[in-house]
């Protein structure tokens, strides 16, 4: 069996103060000078590098700073110098490192996610020739967040080509008094810091006993909401990427679901007041990922052009605009109002006061609210003809969007099979509502945009080009319109309506 990479150990005060002594003479090897070394572990807000089973490591020494790119069991995939003092995405050197890092994370910021400063001490095990066949690296001690100790480690790290000579060394570490396996040395800072990077949530994680009271469900649910919301919430306000406000936002639109399909097992009062606060919540958040995502998506929208570059005072424009935006949205996540949101969140939806259905079996309220919005879906699609209007798929995609997050609130209570089948047909149904009003949307800003760059004597080129770009807008929303047929036929056949009966009936 081919054996990790690298191994680490926990010294204890058995080894005594002594200790690179020691193990220099148990290892036959030479202890190179100390230093004293910072380490920076860089990933996304979402931990997509660690869910690649990757560590980017920033470690900063006396001679200089380096990236390391590793496997999650230490193995050391690529190095590089580090070009800046502070590693973001956008300051990542050209090569390996950077080239998987940038694939990896998309449009998420790099952040500096756990840190830590120890000495360190390499001691080089030789062989008989005097050649090194293994590197141990003594580490600590070092203190993390609010002074937590990790003490004295030793790391074991072969080289290629002499993993049998590591295996001795292994051996031999083990045998020594004191030394004890250990987690990895990341591992102990991230507990340390109190951060589990296999923790992460972007919606929430819900598993439900059927005969659990609805209201003890409801109130889980809301509760992991508000955490997911609070999580988000200096990341939106920062603006470190994108994703932090799209996150909030879908939580916000999540949440105002629940309180409205919530019917019964919440309090008349509590349910009134918390869909007007999160519609509140709701329209704040609207303008500025709406224009986030027109930002987004700009060079693929100009590309479409013979000469793109026509096309920059709209995106100027649009900066503008997201500035503004994004300042009063800020100035609304730290109003008083929004302070005395997540205050009573807390206090009255996470214990909500009982309604009528609280103490109902929550598989039997799932069952009810499903089946409502089951036939509310159906209801205003099969009312949609060639004559509807706009704002008819615009109400059935809301309504989609609604039996979306039921399925998902309850899916813990239906056979998973069952349950994955509905969601991908209802998938493929918002995927072409969704172009359609997102093309809507689109064409309605170029046609705005164009309007007023006109009154501000804008050059031809630009108001050419966004007439061209308003009229293929147009043709991809006319395109999603005619598909739409085919789409709701495949949606409301028999099947679908056997399957959503079977993972009733199954549960």
């Amino acid at each position: 069996m081919e054996m990790p990479v690298a191994i680490e150990f926990v010294i204890d005060d058995v080894a005594g103060p002594d200790h690179v002594e020691v193990l220099s003479e148990a290892l036959h090897a030479r202890a190179e000078r100390s230093l004293r070394e910072r380490t920076v572990w860089l990933d996304t807000h979402d931990w997509r590098l660690f869910g690649a089973g990757l560590l980017l490591e920033h470690q900063v020494l006396a001679g200089g700073s380096w990236l390391v790119l590793r496997g999650l069991d230490g193995d050391r995939i690529a190095r590089q110098a580090a070009a800046r003092a502070t590693v973001t995405a956008d300051t990542l050197q050209e090569g390996a490192i950077g080239h998987r890092v940038r694939d990896l994370i998309g449009l998420r910021a790099l952040l500096p996610r756990a840190s830590v400063t120890r000495p360190a001490q390499v001691l080089l095990v030789l062989d008989g020739e005097q050649k090194t066949v293994a590197r141990v690296v003594l580490e600590g001690p070092a203190t993390v967040k609010d002074g937590t100790p990790l003490g004295l480690r030793a790391r074991l790290e072969p080289l290629r080509g002499y993993d049998k000579a590591a295996r001795r060394v292994e051996k031999r570490l083990a045998a020594i008094p004191g030394l004890s396996p250990a987690e990895s040395f990341y591992g102990a800072v991230f507990a340390a810091r109190g951060l589990d990077p296999r923790g992460y949530r972007s919606k929430p994680d819900l598993h439900f006993d059927p005969e659990q009271p609805a209201g003890e469900a409801f109130a889980s649910t809301f509760a992991q909401l508000l955490a997911i919301l609070r999580d988000n919430l200096d990341g939106t306000r920062r603006e470190l990427d994108s994703e932090f406000l799209h996150d909030f936002r879908v939580t916000v639109r999540r949440s105002r679901a629940l309180v409205k399909l919530a019917g019964d097992v919440l309090d008349d009062n509590v349910r009134a007041r918390y869909a007007a606060e999160l519609r509140w919540l709701g329209d704040r958040t609207s303008l500025s990922r709406d224009l986030d995502v027109h930002l987004l998506g700009f060079d693929q929208m100009a590309g479409q052009l013979p000469a793109p570059e026509v096309l920059d005072p709209f995106r100027d424009q649009l900066r503008r605009e997201a500035r503004t935006a994004h300042a009063a949205l800020n100035r609304a996540l730290r109003s008083p109002r929004f302070a005395d949101l997540l205050e009573g969140w807390e206090r009255d939806l996470t214990m909500p006061r009982p309604g009528p259905a609280t103490s109902l079996a929550v598989a039997d309220v799932a069952d009810r609210l499903l089946s409502r919005s089951w036939k509310r879906v159906h209801k205003r699609g099969r009312a949609i003809t060639v004559d509807s209007s706009p704002e008819a798929l615009h109400d059935l995609r809301k309504r989609c969007k609604e039996l979306r997050y039921l399925l998902e609130l309850f899916s813990s209570l239906y056979k998973t099979k069952v349950h994955r089948e509905l969601v991908r047909e209802l998938k493929r149904l918002q995927d072409n509502l969704g172009e359609f009003q997102d093309s809507e949307a689109q064409r309605f800003t170029v046609a705005e945009h164009a309007a007023e760059l006109a009154r501000n004597r804008t050059a031809a080129a630009t108001l050419m080009g966004l007439g061209r770009l308003e009229q293929q807008l147009e043709t991809r929303q006319d395109a999603a319109r005619r598909e739409f047929a085919d789409r709701w036929e495949r949606f409301d056949r028999r099947d679908n309506e056997r399957l959503y009966a079977e993972m009733v009936a199954a549960r």
